[in-house]
């Protein structure tokens, strides 16, 4: 493994974007999205981001460095959809957040709460996803993740950035603030323009983010580090709360009560449960779950794990 004194932040500088190394071009995950902005026919893809509620995108604190939040405002957008260039729908911001204890990556250290909440003008017009908040241990370790990301797609090059990839990789090192994945032996991981994206894992067929992209090594063929969203989510749902009154998801993204069994709620969802008929109470639906979840998740959550990165403000080319 490189030493530490290799890794830079891709996207230190206000440069532009670039995708996911290898992996595969993504046309699912649509509450993963580009950041970046758009000049008349012109699009520039920055960094990557995902919906967690209809208004707010969970991302990389690092993306909005250096960058005065009257500009994110005027000229900022997030793409929905594959591809920037031929994206569904694009989203200004009303506001952009910082985590407030966030540390920037040098030469000589990780950084640590990179995380940022960009607020978005109007509602998404997709579904948001769930996020993790039990704290993860090395049982994770040799856990299966997947990343998402509109990066670039050649690392020397800086080139096909703006696309939407995954990558199927691995949770390799559990570090104090970080995921870490290695590249796998074709070369897949993660380079700049990820930055911010969401690191997945699968729970009972639910994906899940457990990481935010927050660094690579300098030439994005060694290994990555994401932001661990269990040690960072208490800051991201006290900017929740204060924007919907709320800290509960399930409420705000109107998952109670839609129809779907919801193990991962902070309450327990009343789609997980029937009328048993005879004695007129409640039970688990046939072939659902028992939706036994207290507190602040569902125990379900307790066997994640997760990795990955990304980073940069690297123009599209």
């Amino acid at each position: 493994m490189p030493p530490i004194s290799i890794l830079i932040v891709l996207a230190a500088q206000p440069t532009l974007a670039a995708p996911v190394i290898g992996g595969q071009e993504e046309s699912g995950f649509p509450s993963v999205v580009s950041l970046g902005a758009e000049f008349g026919s012109s699009m520039v893809s920055m960094c990557s981001g995902n919906l967690i509620t209809p208004r707010i995108v969970l991302t990389a604190a690092h993306c909005g460095e250096g960058i005065p939040e009257s500009v994110i405002i005027k000229v900022g957008r997030a793409f929905f959809g594959a591809d920037i260039e031929a994206y569904d729908h694009a989203i200004g911001f009303e506001e952009y957040l910082s985590h407030p204890d966030y540390v920037e990556l040098t030469g000589f250290q990780l950084g640590s709460n990179d995380v940022g909440i960009a607020i978005l003008a109007e509602d998404a017009p997709v579904e948001p996803t769930f996020v993790n908040r039990v704290e993860l241990t090395d049982a994770d370790i040799g856990r299966a993740v997947k990343s998402v990301g509109f990066g670039v797609h050649n690392a020397e090059a800086g080139t096909g950035s703006g696309i939407k990839r995954s990558a199927d990789l691995t949770l390799d090192e559990l570090r104090e603030q970080f995921l870490v994945a290695y590249a796998t032996d074709d070369g897949t991981t993660i380079c700049s323009g990820d930055s911010g994206g969401p690191q997945f894992i699968d729970v009972d067929g639910i994906w899940v983010q457990a990481a935010v992209h927050s660094w690579a090594d300098a030439d994005c063929v060694h290994y990555s580090g994401s932001t661990r969203t269990d040690l960072t989510w208490e800051w991201v749902l006290d900017e929740v709360e204060a924007y919907h009154g709320s800290r509960d998801l399930c409420e705000i993204n109107g998952w109670y009560d839609d129809d779907v069994c919801s193990t991962l709620c902070d309450e327990p969802d009343p789609d997980c449960f029937a009328d048993t008929g005879d004695t007129g109470g409640e039970g688990p639906k046939p072939g659902g779950c028992a939706c036994a979840s207290t507190g602040s998740q569902s125990t379900a959550w307790a066997g994640l794990g997760l990795l990955l990165l990304g980073l940069g403000w690297r123009k599209r080319r």
